[in-house]
């Protein structure tokens, strides 16, 4: 069938942090296909499953792309270090000679000054806020506050449209890719912004053989205009199809930061709920609405992935459990997984921030530090649950229990919804489809001390290479340690 164990890759959003992953992932690519040539299985993926949020969704579009078009994941680190050298650019304090030295002797006078290397960054982030960069964000014309007539409320926003034709330059658009053909799977995450739900673009097909992302409420829904029960079938309430594949427009759909950028627009058909039971404070206008009409194509709006996951572990394993049980038809265990997590914003920091901008970023790495710890122990926990039912099944069969009072248990509704299909179920069905999380590595940025608020923004071409560089060595270091605690690969 498949092989027992699939490897997953989980990029985190980070803005030009990204650059790091690239080094990061070259590091990776390199030590696991060393490993699986010295053991004989050169033919297999590298990862099976790439999974991103904001500029790692831009990570992982370019990796699997790079993947399906050559036929190999030789090559591919170095492809993800070009595109970040391609993004990076010059700001004018770069053009200033000597300008960390010069700035560093006035901090010898007075160590609460910045370094020269901090205000390097500080000030081209800056520039580039105003002024955007080349190849990744332009200014827009800003949108005055019509509504409270205050200039301080000015909306500023940019266009992505340059990091949209970057992105195009070196991915080619739409992806799909298939088990079948050995081609690793994307996965991408960006957020309904009225819905407020995670959306999750795959590039495998679904059950019915289509490519397409669902979300919303689950329940009956009208299939046609006819007002005949017997027409309704139960789905989700918005589908986005995209039979091609994952289009570029989805990408920039998980990075459409929220204030930085506008809202990245998709077209999606919303099908009519049908509501089985009507409460009596339910309102009238309501009632009408949910019968009303049939499902229609309008155009909803995206925001990044990462204000709900910016490291979707979750959502990897919810759409591995998915692909094997209904579309592989898996009736036993699934594939185990194994994840490689690189977390762009670290969790810990040995000194207390003490000024604006070290406060501000440090509040940035809390929220968007890699939060999967509860959902890989949720998941371990769950695993190790089914195993238990299924010895205590088999210890009341061999000491007697009769088929009918096991069945009887086994039958009974369960108070939860599945996660898949959104309804209630049977006890026998929380035994099913079992994924071992055996492993979880988490490879995670060190702050220099010349980090600043704004460097999500640094798309200096020195910070670029440092960043590339950073996340190849430190990745090197951190891969020893896990090779030596636990058997990864």
């Amino acid at each position: 069938m498949s092989s027992s164990i699939h490897r997953a890759l989980v990029f985190q959003g980070g803005g030009s942090l990204g650059a790091y992953e690239a080094g990061a992932y070259k590091d990776i690519n390199e030590e696991l296909s060393r490993y699986l040539k010295v053991e004989g299985r050169g033919n297999e993926p590298i990862f099976h499953i790439v999974a991103g949020t904001s500029i790692g969704a831009i990570n992982a579009a370019i990796l699997v792309s790079y993947v399906k078009e050559n036929k190999t994941w030789e090559g591919s680190g170095d492809k993800l270090v070009e595109f970040w050298k391609y993004l990076s650019t010059q700001s004018w304090v770069d053009t200033i000679p000597h300008f960390t030295n010069y700035w560093d002797s006035w901090r010898r006078l007075d160590e609460r000054i910045a370094s020269g290397e901090s205000a390097r960054r500080y000030f081209s982030t800056k520039e580039f806020i105003m002024k955007g960069v080349p190849n990744v964000f332009v200014p827009k014309t800003p949108l005055i506050d019509n509504r409270f007539f205050d200039p301080s409320n000015t909306w500023y926003i940019y266009d992505n449209k340059p990091l949209k034709e970057s992105l195009e330059k070196f991915a080619k658009f739409p992806i799909s890719t298939s088990f079948e053909s050995g081609e690793p799977r994307l996965l991408l995450v960006a957020a309904d912004v009225q819905e407020g739900a995670s959306v999750v673009f795959d590039s495998y097909e679904k059950e019915d053989g289509t490519r397409k992302s669902e979300y919303g409420r689950y329940g009956r829904v009208k299939s046609d205009g006819l007002a005949n029960v017997s027409e309704d079938k139960e789905g989700f309430e918005h589908v986005i199809r995209y039979e091609d594949g994952i289009k570029s427009d989805f990408v920039l759909a998980s990075c459409s930061v929220p204030i930085n950028y506008d809202y990245t627009r998709l077209n999606v058909e919303t099908r009519t709920m049908i509501m089985e039971e009507q409460d009596d404070n339910t309102n009238v206008d309501d009632k009408n609405n949910a019968l009303s009409s049939d499902a229609r194509n309008e155009v909803r709006f995206f925001w990044d992935g990462g204000l709900l996951a910016n490291t979707p572990l979750r959502q990897t394993v919810l759409a591995h459990k998915y692909y094997w049980q209904r579309v592989r038809k898996v009736e036993g265990d699934l594939p185990r997984l194994r994840f490689g997590i690189i977390n762009l914003h670290p969790l810990k920091q040995e000194y207390l921030p003490s000024d604006y901008d070290a406060v501000v970023d440090r509040k940035n790495d809390i929220i968007y530090h890699d939060r999967t710890e509860f959902d890989e122990n949720v998941a371990v926990i769950i695993s190790d649950l089914m195993t238990l039912a299924r010895a205590l099944l088999k210890l009341a069969e061999e000491n007697g229990a009769s088929k009918e009072a096991m069945r009887k248990i086994l039958n009974e509704r369960t108070k939860g919804l599945f996660f898949i299909t959104r309804k209630q179920g049977r006890y026998e069905d929380l035994l099913k489809g079992k994924i071992d999380v055996d492993f979880v590595a988490r490879l995670e940025r060190k702050n220099d001390s010349h980090t600043i608020s704004n460097k999500i923004f640094d798309f200096t071409k020195n910070t670029i290479l440092q960043l590339i560089q950073d996340g190849y060595e430190e990745t090197k270091d951190q891969l020893k340690k896990v090779f030596e605690t636990k058997e990864l690969k």
